[in-house]
């Protein structure tokens, strides 16, 4: 996530603070799947990321929600 926001610098880090993945209809995996994700928001060392992942019909099958913590590196 951070690296959307232009702050990932080498000896930075990241944790995944909370996620949830939700299930609208029965994968296939035999077949590609579009994942698309957005960060709305960041503030704070943190950030909430959505996604949603659609089949070949454009039907979406899934849900997705994590929120991430980044922490820039320390100045030498």
């Amino acid at each position: 996530m951070a690296h959307h926001y232009g702050l990932w610098r080498p000896g930075g880090s990241s944790a995944s603070l909370d996620h949830a993945m939700w299930f609208h209809r029965p994968p296939r995996f035999d077949d590609w799947v579009l994942y698309v994700s957005e960060s709305p928001a960041a503030h704070a060392a943190r950030a909430i990321m959505i996604a949603g992942m659609y089949d070949r019909s454009g039907t979406r099958i899934a849900t997705v929600a994590q929120e991430g913590l980044f922490r820039a590196p320390r100045e030498a």
